[in-house]
């Protein structure tokens, strides 16, 4: 019985032994995900490099690398320190270290597969220190803290989505705060729905500024979009017009999915939607749509200028129902378009 006894305490410290060695091997060589939790939405237009803010930041590429960037961190930051946001219309991705230090990166250099990196920089705040990467396009991340190194790896969006929509509200300065407001959140649920059905979203807008007609051509271009919509309010002199209409061009032509199909799909399903007026489709040849060898559309809800619409307009309930129809004319789209 006592050999018993001893041979069970014997065999029960070693267990205990290698699982407290596996703990501490794990703690030291732990990967851990990071998050992108700020936005993806961000805007900054950067039309010099040299406007990157702060302090340059050395960058030294590493053979055998294809497609990470290993940005050194401290050993005391975890990551609940670290919070990303990829601004992709300045192809900017920008990375706060709460807890971080200025002197760490006077010397510790930025490795690993830096081609994509025109420029980096970092600046010292009261809590920490940003980092800036400025980017040569538009790249979409993933991010691990591993061994004291933030790795980055870096993969463009055709390379991981198979349907792509550029979405642009029309945030024109003739709008009231609640009028932008009621845009911004009409695009915002229209990203959430398309992004439940596996579709990824970019918008060339936000609520600090808007791209302009080059940047959002080439957001257009780097994110091997399919479709692109536009969405507007209208206003009348005479306040009793109302009703909603799509705009397209006939510039853009296949034989079995035209942008007029694409407007009159997206009207029927938006009508549907919120059960209101067609005022049919509107044919343009001015603007970005003249611009795109994709599907292109304008989608506009209503009237501004008429009483009650205009107030229906900035009904969240409303937005609800307009962002569904965007949403239904989209996915008949893609239908149409995977047919062939």
């Amino acid at each position: 019985m006592r050999k018993l006894m001893m041979w069970s305490a014997f065999l029960g410290g070693s267990i205990l032994a290698v699982m407290l060695g596996l703990t501490i091997w794990l703690g030291l060589n732990r990967v851990i995900v990071i998050a992108d939790t700020g936005s993806v939405t961000g805007l900054t237009e950067l039309s010099h490099l040299e406007e990157l803010p702060g302090h340059e930041l050395l960058l030294e590429g590493s053979a055998g690398e294809e497609n990470s960037i290993r940005i050194p961190m401290e050993n005391a930051i975890g990551a609940e320190n670290i919070t990303m946001e990829n601004q992709y219309i300045s192809r900017r991705l920008v990375v706060n270290v709460r807890g971080g230090t200025g002197f760490f990166y006077e010397n510790n250099r930025i490795t690993g597969y830096v081609e994509p990196v025109q420029k980096a920089s970092y600046t010292v705040e009261s809590e920490g220190v940003t980092l800036y990467l400025q980017l040569s396009e538009l790249y979409e991340y993933e991010s691990i803290l591993d061994k004291g190194y933030l790795q980055v790896n870096l993969y463009k969006p055709s390379e991981r989505y198979a349907k792509v929509v550029v979405l642009d509200a029309d945030i024109s300065e003739d709008l009231s705060g609640p009028e932008k407001e009621a845009l911004y959140r009409i695009e915002e649920k229209l990203q959430v729905l398309l992004e439940t059905e596996g579709i990824r979203t970019y918008s060339a807008k936000d609520r600090r500024e808007a791209a302009g007609l080059e940047s959002t051509l080439q957001l257009i271009d780097q994110t091997k979009a399919s479709l692109y919509v536009g969405i507007r309010f209208d206003r009348d002199e005479d306040t009793e017009q109302f009703g909603s209409y799509v705009c397209y061009s006939s510039l853009y032509f296949r034989p079995w999915f035209t942008n007029g199909s694409f407007a009159d799909k997206m009207e029927r399903e938006l009508v549907t939607a919120i059960e209101g007026r067609a005022l049919g489709l509107v044919e343009t040849e001015a603007g970005i749509l003249q611009e795109l060898s994709i599907p292109a559309v304008v989608v506009c809800p209503g009237y501004l200028s008429h009483e009650t619409e205009g107030k229906l307009l900035l009904q969240e309930s409303y937005q609800d129902r307009i962002a569904k129809g965007i949403c239904a004319g989209i996915l008949g789209a893609y239908e149409t378009l995977e047919e062939y």
